[in-house]
């Protein structure tokens, strides 16, 4: 559990410098990168916003993962 967690704050973390921090990373994104299922991902996904290390962003098509401000 803990290796997918840093996994998925990397993916964040690398999304973030590419773009700027102006887009996210989408669910789609990470669910294509994990052989679990999307439930369990859900989890871990809140779990990791609730801890403040990753936060979701709200835009107009959807919602995606970014870095907390």
């Amino acid at each position: 559990m803990d290796e997918i967690e840093a996994k998925i704050i990397e993916m964040v973390k690398e999304k973030h410098k590419r773009t700027g921090g102006c887009n996210g990373l989408s669910f789609n994104d990470l669910a294509g990168s994990f052989e679990i299922d999307f439930p369990e991902l859900r989890k871990i996904i809140d779990k990791l916003v609730s801890e403040k290390k990753i936060a979701y962003l709200n835009h107009l098509n959807g919602r995606s993962l970014t870095l907390p401000k």
